[in-house]
Parts: structure tokens; C-alpha cells; sequence
């Protein structure tokens, strides 16, 4: 709705976006209107992932113009037709940012109505990162009564673009802030997988489509896509309003929740590098000790043979005598005769005893 110039403030050298609506443009009430609309809207929300307006005005010919903040990047748009569908946590991040740059419009009144890559831009910072600003808020419904109590937007006026639109506003339907979760739905869609939820042949069809037809997940067009974010995704395409995330708020924490079960690691990867050292170093003495042990441990005694079990000798076995009974008649036999000389002892400590050191010894 308006041309957009890079210029530079002539006495403090910074340099800002200047957006001009032509003069003939201008010259409608209804066009006039939203310009100024939007140059309010942007103004009104602030905020590190909007831009940020800061001036408005006509210049002598009757264009009217604001100042904004002048960003150094790409568009979403460009982005993912010169990169391709984004990795899932780069996606993540963006989405989450336009989570909170929408939810803050929705906050103060406003409603963008037209959200698509073209009209998010993507700043790189000096530290690498990357910022998401949402744009153009040119058919954006503010909470802002005209002066004579008509609204801006009417009931049956259908606005937007439609590969992006909600099914009631396809229908031209009243709008709320939900119209703008199902266009980040389809946002996420294409940044995930670098097509459309819903095509058709024309932009009528694209409407009626958007109204009947429900959209393949995520996942079957490009294949690694978690099952939760497939459900994130197609909760925001849900036909009926109440079937969405109510909020802004509530699609960003879904978002947060998904993006941090991704950078939870696995129980062993949280120990810090102290604990795994001492671990290691736990379990390297433990096989020190088992090794040591296993060399110098003592042989194991040899096994004794088993007793043999002895049968006991048998005893001794006498040879009985007979005794002969002395015969009756037999001449008894007379006593032996001695002689007169006393016998001798022989003492075995006495070493002049004749007879090899024995010495007589009288009794």
C-alpha cells in the first residue's frame, strides 16, 4: 500500500525506513485511513520483535509517510524460497518471537489480519542470532472507532491473503484475534515443511478451501517432524475458532514446552563434567583392585586324597598248651643245687667294672 525508502536523519547521520503513501492513493478516505491506522498500530505495541514506528506526517503534496526503525536481513519469505523449509529449532525460536510480537498486539487492541513471511522480517544480531519483527500492519483491525462511530471494517468485507486466512475470515465473517493463530498456524506450516497447508487453483478456491478441506500434518510432508508439533500445528488450522489455542500466549507456551523437551539431554549427558570424572575415575580403581586380586592372590590348596578307610588288625591268636597233669607215681625231681658264691650285679655307671664296664657288686 506504499513505497518504502532508506534515508538517513540529516544532522544525527542514523538511518530509518521512511513508507510513503502517493499522493492519488492518499486522496482516499479509505486508504488514507488505514495508513494511518497502521502507522498507529505499530506504534501503539512496541516491543523488541515489532517494528518500531516513530514519526507520521503529509508532505507538501499530500503523501503521507511515517518513520520507522530501518532493518538489515531478510524477509521470511525470501528466507525460506532461498533456503528452503527451516531446521525445527530455528523454526521454534522465530515462531515462538511472533508469538510474543502478536500476542502483544492483541494485548492493546489490534489485530494484523495479514500475517504471512512476506510480512515478518528477520534481523541477524551482531552475537549471531536471529530476531523476528512483524511488519505492515496495513489492514490491521485497531480497536479504534472512526469519528462518527462507524468502524473501519465492515461485516462481509473480506481482506487478507488468502493462502492464509481463517475460514471465517474467508467468509468475511467478524474476526478476532484467532484469525491471526490460524494464519501462524499456516505460517509454521510452510516454514516447517516449505509448502502450504491448503492450495487451490484460484484465489476463490484458495477461500473455499481454507473453509472445507482439512490439511495433511506436517510430517507427512517432510519426514522427522515430532508428533507434537504436528498436533501444535493443526490445533491452529482447527476450522472453528474455539477449537485454537485461545491466545497468543497459550501458542507460545506450546512452543516453549516443545523447544525445551528438544534441548532436555539424556540423564547421563546432564552430570556435569566433574561428577562423569569422578565416575571414571571410580570405576578405573574398582578394576585395578580386581585385577590386582586376580594376580597375587594366593593358589588355592591342593586337595588332599581321600582317607582310606584301614580294617583293624585282626588280634593276635594264642596257641593254647595243654597242660599235662603230673603223673602220680613220677619220682619227684630234687631241687637244683647252688653254689655257695654270692651272685653279682653289674652297675652300669662304673666304668673299671670288667666285662666292658661293669663292676661286681655284692647284694
Amino acid at each position: 500500500m506504499g513505497a518504502v525508502y532508506l534515508c538517513a536523519h540529516e544532522v544525527l547521520g542514523r538511518r530509518y525506513a521512511v513508507k510513503v503513501l502517493r499522493p492519488d492513493l492518499a486522496a482516499e478516505a479509505e486508504l488514507a485511513e488505514r495508513f494511518r491506522n497502521e502507522a498507529i498500530a505499530a506504534s501503539r505495541i512496541g516491543g523488541e520483535n515489532v517494528v518500531d514506528v516513530l514519526d507520521f506526517g503529509a508532505g507538501e503534496d499530500g503523501a503521507l509517510y511515517y518513520v520507522m526503525e530501518a532493518l538489515e536481513g531478510r524477509s521470511l519469505g525470501a528466507l525460506i524460497a532461498e533456503d528452503g523449509p527451516l531446521d525445527l529449532p530455528r523454526a521454534l525460536v522465530l515462531l515462538e518471537q511472533i508469538c510474543r510480537a502478536l500476542g502483544a498486539a492483541h494485548a492493546r487492541g489490534v489485530v494484523h489480519r495479514d500475517v504471512k513471511p512476506d510480512n515478518v522480517f528477520v534481523v541477524r544480531l551482531d552475537d549471531g542470532t536471529e530476531r523476528a519483527k512483524v511488519i505492515d500492519f496495513g489492514i490491521s483491525r485497531v480497536t479504534l472507532e472512526r469519528s462518527g462511530g462507524e468502524r473501519l471494517t465492515r461485516a462481509g468485507a473480506i481482506i487478507g491473503t488468502p493462502e492464509y486466512m481463517a475460514p471465517e475470515q474467508a467468509a468475511g465473517d467478524l474476526i478476532d484475534h484467532r484469525a491471526d493463530v490460524y494464519a501462524l498456524g499456516v505460517l509454521a506450516y510452510e516454514m516447517l515443511t516449505g509448502t502450504l497447508p491448503i492450495v487451490a487453483n484460484t484465489p476463490v478456491a484458495t477461500l473455499v478451501a481454507h473453509q472445507t478441506r482439512t490439511p495433511d500434518a506436517p510430517s507427512r510432508r517432510r519426514a522427522g517432524i515430532p508428533a507434537e508439533v504436528d498436533a501444535l500445528v493443526l490445533a491452529a488450522l482447527e476450522k472453528r475458532p474455539d477449537d485454537r489455542p485461545p491466545s497468543m500466549d497459550a501458542f507460545g507456551a506450546r512452543i516453549l514446552a516443545i523447544r525445551g523437551g528438544l534441548a532436555a539431554p539424556p540423564a547421563r549427558a546432564r552430570m556435569g563434567a566433574g561428577a562423569l570424572a569422578l565416575v571414571a575415575v571410580l570405576t578405573a580403581g574398582a578394576l585395578l583392585v580386581v585385577v590386582l586380586r586376580a594376580r597375587f592372590a594366593a593358589p588355592p590348596p591342593l586337595a588332599a586324597p581321600p582317607a582310606q578307610e584301614m580294617s583293624p588288625p585282626p588280634p593276635a591268636r594264642l596257641a593254647s598248651v595243654p597242660e599235662t597233669p603230673p603223673a602220680r607215681d613220677a619220682p619227684q625231681a630234687s631241687p637244683p643245687r647252688t653254689s655257695r658264691r654270692p651272685a653279682t650285679r653289674r652297675h652300669l655307671d662304673d666304668p673299671d667294672a670288667s666285662g666292658g664296664g661293669l663292676k661286681p657288686d655284692p647284694f
